[in-house]
């Protein structure tokens, strides 16, 4: 037999019904507004917009000349496909 179930228990005995830590919950728990909701996404938007990296003037300066080098590229790279075309006449595989 068990004898542990047959000790007095060290706390009180609850009343029937709802217990009490029960009780003091709340039937609905509080919501934010919606307002508040869009206010703090509008906020958080914002807040990881400004702390965006900038680009320093050296940057900028690099990335336009990249863009210009690899234009002038591109644009070689076509008129040495326009000769081949012209030369060999291939102008139908393309």
């Amino acid at each position: 037999m068990n004898t542990i179930h047959l000790s007095p228990s060290a706390h009180p005995p609850q009343p029937s019904g709802v217990p009490r830590a029960l009780s003091a919950i709340p039937e609905r728990t509080p919501r934010t507004s919606a307002a508040d909701r869009i206010a703090m996404r509008i906020g958080l938007w914002l807040l990881l917009w400004s702390t965006r990296p900038s680009e320093t003037p050296d940057q900028t300066r690099a990335r336009y000349e990249r863009q210009r080098l690899a234009a002038a590229a591109r644009a070689e790279h076509e008129a040495q496909i326009q000769r081949i075309t012209l030369v060999y006449g291939l102008g139908g595989m393309r």
